[in-house]
């Protein structure tokens, strides 16, 4: 039986002319018609959510003469997208209201596209792909795409599970998605794929093709170079009349599509295998006979995937290499990953921790019981490696001041949180003549805040020791000081001191490194240099983020000096 909120919408739906047509497992569907600048589009209409986190959804019954072909906003089957999800926060709390604001909303987009045919031409552009998958019948089928190189001509291809099709011009990317996946790979050669680019956005079409000759002349009249770089692979191209079809993958501005051309049978093709430039007239002037199927294509490269975090650029192509693989380090890597670590050509994520997972880490660790008595390092490279199977990620079980090759990166970032330790990472750095930027990420004590200091090179800016300071009546005393109070006493187990601390603090000293990160892919400087973060209800004092000078005295900076005068 309806409730309130539905027999509300129901009510004052029928005032505006539509008649209920059910309600069944709490969705109301309704039929009437909208009443827009141009006379009125009959529809239907289904209320669903009642917390309106989902819009209702609206269907064209039949389309105006205006509304007619391949149209942004309306699907092949009628339903129409009138709002972007999360555009509009509906008040679930005035349902007739919410609904009201939709209805007003689509009739706005109908009017739109029937009145304004700038509006149209936008939209259309704007979301080409959208039309591609869901804007003309028959729907498209889906095909799966890895990487392709940036010179790729064609691409490689194979079926995931027996079902799906996935492409990419390195065969071994293929496999590791399998494998990633747990499912079976088949490779097959039955169709060429041939790989096309443009710069150009798509013209309004008012249909989309089906044979080869709508295809040709679509293009051309949208990007000429393009069209003239499918007609010279159908004339050069040596031995894809052996197949049936040949699949034509295209790169724009807007994304990858792709389409499945028809070549005829075997007994038309093989008269035309020496002959290849009469074929191509045959497709531009016969082809009718030759079907055309739509391809709409996930994206699930690597470029793609690490291009979705905010503006700036990822970690694509760089090496990487990560001290610590403890509660910092393992979130750390989760997120450098996510950053492209790894991925592209020539990059490398490594890892360097000699310790092994015990019980006592998994509370604030990234890893969990499948890892314990595991080292770290090997652990957390294993772990990234399945989920992001198209990363290149190494690791190291032992103590990283052994690697005589440690700063061979484009960056380094200390995750310790081991004082002695970074001090040791510290001199080696600072050491060098030149050498790649270094980033120190640690908690305070007992979680109440988490630091970073970024060091853009060798004897550029402050280094880490320069963070304490030089007093011989105060040694070590914190240059900047969160707390004036003494340390919590740590906590023993056997010969072991552990350091409690909440179990956010970890995250939140990755996700602050993360940031220092992002600020030098932006081709910017990092500043400030030195950051800390406090967790909200801590009782310690506010440090100001800073571009930390060098330290008066610095032993570290003072021996550099000394080594560049004898130099």
């Amino acid at each position: 039986m309806p409730v309130a909120p539905q027999i509300e919408v129901s009510r004052e739906l029928v005032k505006h002319g539509f008649r209920p047509i059910s309600f069944r497992k709490g969705v109301l569907r309704m039929r009437g018609a909208l009443v827009c600048a141009f006379g009125e589009v009959p529809i239907d209409i289904a209320v669903a959510d009642w917390d309106f986190v989902v819009y209702p959804s609206i269907w064209l019954r039949e389309r105006p003469e205006r509304l007619k072909g391949v149209q942004p906003h309306i699907f092949a089957r009628g339903g129409l997208c009138y709002l972007a999800p999360g555009v509009l926060v509906l008040d679930r709390h005035n349902p007739v209201q919410a609904v009201l604001q939709c209805l007003a909303q689509a009739t706005s987009v109908l009017d739109d596209l029937a009145l304004n045919m700038d509006y149209r031409r936008e939209e259309f552009t704007r979301e080409f792909l959208a039309e591609w998958a869901l804007g003309q019948s028959p729907l498209p089928r889906t095909v799966l795409k890895a990487g392709v190189g940036a010179g790729a001509r064609e691409v490689s291809w194979g079926i995931l599970n027996d079902r799906q099709i996935i492409v990419g011009s390195d065969p071994t990317e293929l496999r590791k998605i399998a494998d990633a996946m747990g499912v079976p790979l088949l490779q097959t050669e039955k169709q060429k794929g041939w790989v096309f680019r443009t710069t150009k956005w798509p013209v309004l079409s008012e249909k989309f093709p089906t044979n080869a000759r709508e295809a040709l002349k679509w293009i051309e009249t949208w990007d000429r170079k393009l069209f003239q770089a499918i007609v010279k692979r159908l004339k050069d191209d040596r031995d894809y009349l052996r197949w049936g079809s040949v699949r034509w993958l295209i790169q724009g501005p807007f994304g990858w599509f792709a389409m499945d051309v028809g070549l005829g049978d075997e007994s038309v093709r093989s008269r035309y295998k020496r002959d290849r430039r009469a074929f191509v007239q045959r497709i531009y002037h016969l082809a009718e006979h030759l079907p055309l199927s739509r391809v709409s294509v996930l994206d699930w490269s690597g470029d793609f995937i690490h291009s979705r975090n905010l503006s700036y650029s990822d970690l694509s192509g760089r090496k990487v290499t990560l001290i610590g693989c403890g509660a910092i380090g393992s979130h750390l890597s989760e997120g450098l990953v996510r950053l492209g670590a790894g991925h592209g050509k020539g990059a490398r994520l490594r890892i360097v921790d000699p310790d092994t997972l015990q019980a006592e880490n998994l509370g604030r660790h990234a890893l969990g019981y499948p890892a314990l008595t595991q080292p770290k390092a090997q652990a957390m490279a294993s772990e990234l490696r399945r989920t992001f199977p198209l990363a290149n990620v190494t690791f190291e079980n032992n103590s990283a001041l052994v690697h005589p090759d440690l700063f061979d990166a484009d960056l380094v970032i200390d995750a310790t949180g081991e004082e002695a330790l970074s001090e040791a990472i510290n001199a080696r750095h600072q050491a060098l003549a030149s050498g790649p930027p270094m980033l120190y990420a640690r908690i305070f004590r007992n979680g109440e805040a988490v630091q970073t200091l970024w060091v853009d090179g060798p004897g550029e800016g402050a280094c880490f020791r320069c963070l304490r300071g030089v007093d011989p009546n105060r040694p070590r005393v914190e240059r900047f000081p969160l707390s004036n109070t003494p340390p919590p006493p740590q906590q023993w187990r056997g010969c072991s001191a552990v350091t409690p601390y909440a179990v956010s603090s970890p995250m939140l000293a990755a996700g602050l490194a993360l940031d220092a990160i992002g600020g030098w892919l932006d081709d910017k400087a990092v500043s400030p240099r030195f950051r800390t973060l406090i967790r909200p209800g801590s009782n310690v004092q506010k440090v100001k983020d800073q571009n930390v000078s060098k330290l008066p005295g610095c032993p570290v900076c003072a021996q550099r000096q000394a080594a560049s005068r004898a130099a």
